[in-house]
């Protein structure tokens, strides 16, 4: 059997694992010259538990988060091997509840108790990277001297790995996985299930004809519902590509330590710590620059303009540190030398975080859709990449 996977970023490359793992070939086909190097390796790289989905009363996006990050490590050391281990993790999480929060304290508090209650019957063995409580929190007042403007802080067990460093880890293990035949450079244009061919060009525009396959995956993020279209799986439903920009910070010995942090809840901003003395920065409202609800979206640059990126740095930062004073301190290095940074975000539905009825906060509707043996991934968020690989490889196999 051989199958073609579309797509060489987080969930193209674990199908590709996995399947690999079946004894099952696979052609795996990348646009970008080299895998795992957009929205993959250019995000904040949090292993979600959940908890920044309390505006969703079903709790069925929290569910679907908590458990894909409870068999994110399990299934990535399945494929990787204990080299996941050597990968630096960021300080736990702190909740901290913005003055102009979509939910009030005592809201966010009630739903983060039913979000650890469902958690209890899912994550307590230690598969999220070693906690064995990772569904336990505790509530302070807003008088924590490391926030201002806040209502309180939630303490957390939810963490993030960095992004960079694990791209660098998959790519190179799937470079040496000898059943998987990587075809970088190839731009994929359509696919026709009812021959199982794929239809792509190469940079210098030569079209070729790939096939056929047993089986072919979409696990493309920006071309997903595009190609989709071709294939007769096109999506019902609004959607939008959004581009986001954040800044990477690097520390030094003179800065002290900045919590891990996600403001919620609405369109604030995220601090990462990621232990190697490199920060994730975020202010939602100065990095979400790029929307579109076309079929397919513009080309924004993963790294934008010097002088673009000044901007954002200098918005980025002053906006985060008017609720994490820590941040102040590397607003005093210099903004030219700022690693901003930025990644396509997809979701169903067509309004912003802002909105408090926005499908942006119900992420539960994602996955795998099929037809035939054509199947698309919709991964959704990075933490269930690993667990939606599983089920495509279970369903292909299934099938065969």
């Amino acid at each position: 059997m051989r199958v073609a996977v579309i797509g060489g970023g987080i969930q193209g490359t674990c199908v590709a694992l996995e399947l690999a793992t079946r004894g099952i070939a696979v052609d795996l086909i990348e646009a970008n010259p080299t895998l795992m190097d957009e929205a993959s390796r250019h995000n904040e790289g949090k292993i979600h538990l959940g908890f920044v989905y309390a505006n969703d009363p079903s709790f069925r996006t929290a569910e679907l988060m908590f458990r894909g990050a409870s068999q994110f490590a399990p299934l990535m050391r399945r494929w990787l091997g204990r080299a996941l281990d050597a990968l630096p993790l960021s300080t736990p999480f702190n909740y901290v509840v913005h003055k102009d929060s979509l939910l009030s304290t005592t809201q966010l508090e009630e739903a983060y108790k039913e979000i650890a209650k469902r958690m209890r019957s899912v994550t307590s063995d230690g598969s999220y990277f070693g906690v064995e409580e990772p569904y336990v929190f505790t509530r302070q007042d807003g008088s924590d001297p490391r926030y201002r403007a806040v209502d309180a802080v939630f303490t957390t067990q939810e963490i993030a790995v960095n992004p960079g460093l694990l791209a660098d880890l998959i790519s190179k293990t799937v470079a040496d996985v000898e059943g998987i035949r990587i075809l970088a450079g190839t731009r994929v244009t359509a696919v026709a299930p009812s021959r199982r061919m794929v239809e792509a060009h190469l940079a210098d525009g030569t079209a070729l004809a790939l096939g056929p396959y047993d089986h072919v995956v979409n696990c493309s993020w920006r071309g997903r519902p595009a190609i989709d279209a071709t294939a007769g799986l096109a999506l019902m439903t609004p959607w939008t590509f959004r581009m986001k920009y954040f800044l990477l910070a690097g520390g030094s010995p003179t800065v002290p330590s900045i919590p891990s942090t996600t403001i919620v809840l609405g369109g604030f901003g995220d601090v990462v710590d990621y232990g190697t003395g490199e920060f994730y920065l975020c202010w939602y409202p100065s990095g979400r620059l790029g929307w579109s609800s076309d079929l397919t979206p513009p080309q924004w640059p993963t790294r934008p303009d010097p002088s673009d990126a000044i901007v954002i740095a200098r918005n980025t930062l002053t906006s985060l540190a008017s609720v994490v004073p820590g941040v102040e301190v590397l607003m005093a290095h210099r903004l030219e030398g700022s690693d901003v940074r930025g990644g396509v975000i997809f979701s169903l539905g067509d309004t912003d975080i802002d909105d408090p009825d926005s499908r942006f906060h119900k992420r539960s509707e994602v996955g795998l859709r099929s037809q035939g043996q054509y199947h698309s991934v919709d991964t959704g968020k990075y933490t269930t990449a690993p667990l939606f690989a599983l089920e495509a490889a279970d369903r292909i196999t299934g099938m065969s």
